[in-house]
């Protein structure tokens, strides 16, 4: 006969002390069970509850009774950034309909656009001036479209200068507004007109133009005849466009939205978005510049994530020979496709590029002229090395008909690495990277 045990154990809550025989121990077991799978679901549902709360508390409950505390105050008070100082501001003369464009004339040597708070929003136009003006003066016109007239009471369109000791002097155009976001709309169009180049000089040269302007979609027509130093542009939740630029260094920054463009590059050229699209042309150009001792080493960064990523590049060092030079090429994206092409690149030239993406394809044109090893990080079924040569017998571009050479080294499950060279013997001091996490890597020789 069966005899019951007692329970003794010192925490007689947790781990009862049972055979496994024993019947009303498992119907024990079984109840505690289930109390602490319910008290666990029960402080799941807590946590998640209290975590929805507080992310909608300060997503939007907090938000929207400040914008309506703000719109019951009416407060008109525009405040100046402090890293600015304001100079003369926009007179809104018209009475009906949408006020006459305000016209600023800024110095050419730096510009600079600014904009700040929430009813700053539209577009900047950059273009060449069709006309003969003041050749050191870009001018600057400033419309906007609204609803209601009483919108015109929240912003302000002054000439601004950067305040900044440390810095070299910048001057341009401001866009302020309340810093709350009243019942009013409105869009803003600001049109940069540069000076027409004079028959003594082949450029119009501008050591620096930069714009910080969130959400103000950019567009930059064909500037053949300017030459920025340097060139930065930063927005937000906008397009950015250029037909074609010309400049030492170019940083363009934006956030889901696309860049497209032509961007001719001494230097460095770096875009970069998320959640869009880069669609560009890129001619890069080794100068073989040296700056306070150091290199300067043409190169490109292009990223961006949930969107693919297309460039078509020229390489040139600028010479009469187009011979060597160094190039640095970066592109990262993530759940998208890369395709990177070239037309043109010098003979003896080195590459060095890498291409990284997940759940995308990794693709590369590899140039004739280039010679170097290549190094792909995917999956065994998803690494191939296209040789589009068929039968025809590739030119050798320095004319010692050398014979094309690919050489696969193997690899493991994971990576594989090979060489283009020309002849056996052929100089290997480019390198081209792909990587892709569950996506295709593909180089087309």
């Amino acid at each position: 006969m069966k005899t019951k045990k007692s329970y003794t154990d010192t925490d007689p809550e947790c781990q009862p002390l049972l055979e496994a025989d024993d019947e009303d121990g498992k119907d024990f077991i079984s109840y505690k069970q289930k109390r602490c799978s319910l008290r666990c679901r029960r402080v799941h549902i807590w946590g998640l509850s209290a975590f929805v709360f507080i992310y909608s508390l300060t997503r939007f409950i907090v938000p929207a009774v400040y914008t309506g505390f703000q719109r019951f105050r009416d407060d008109h008070t525009i405040p100046v950034p402090g890293d600015i100082i304001l100079g003369r501001c926009a007179n809104w003369t018209s009475t009906e309909g949408y006020p006459d464009p305000a016209e600023f004339y800024v110095d050419l040597d730096a510009p600079m656009f600014v904009s700040y708070g929430p009813l700053a929003v539209g577009e900047i136009e950059v273009t060449q001036a069709n006309h003969t003006g003041d050749a050191n003066k870009a001018k600057v016109t400033v419309s906007v479209a609204f609803e209601d007239y009483k919108f015109l009471e929240y912003v302000e369109v002054c000439e601004v200068r950067s305040k900044d000791p440390n810095k070299e002097p910048e001057s341009g155009v401001g866009i302020i507004s309340v810093p709350w976001l009243p019942r009013q709309k409105g869009r803003f169009h600001v049109l940069v007109e540069l000076p027409v180049v004079d028959e003594a000089s082949s450029k119009r040269r501008i050591r620096s133009f930069r714009t910080r302007m969130p959400s103000f979609v950019h567009t930059f027509r064909n500037l053949a005849d300017v030459y920025f130093q340097w060139l930065k542009v930063a927005t937000t939740d906008s397009p950015i466009n250029a037909e074609f630029v010309e400049a030492t260094s170019v940083i363009i920054n934006t956030s889901n939205a696309p860049i497209h463009g032509t961007y001719n590059v001494d230097g460095d050229v770096s875009l970069i978005t998320s959640s869009a699209n880069i669609d560009v042309n890129l001619n890069l150009r080794d100068s073989a510049e040296v700056n306070r001792g150091v290199l300067i080493i043409s190169s490109a960064w292009l990223s961006t994530s949930n969107g693919p990523i297309r460039a078509t590049s020229n390489l040139t060092t600028g010479t009469r020979e187009d011979y060597g030079g160094k190039f640095n090429i970066v592109a990262e994206t993530s759940r998208a496709d890369i395709d990177l092409d070239f037309n043109k690149t010098p003979v003896e030239h080195e590459l060095n590029l890498m291409a990284s993406t997940s759940l995308g394809r990794a693709q590369v044109t590899v140039p004739p002229e280039y010679e170097g090893s290549w190094n792909m990080e995917a999956l065994f079924p998803f690494r191939e090395v296209l040789d589009t040569r068929g039968e025809k017998v590739p030119e050798d571009p320095t004319g010692r008909n050398r014979s094309r050479v690919v050489w696969d080294y193997g690899g493991g499950a994971f990576e594989e690495d090979g060489a283009i060279v020309w002849d056996r013997e052929g100089n290997r001091k480019g390198q081209i990277k792909l990587k892709s996490t569950l996506g295709r890597t593909s180089i087309v020789v």
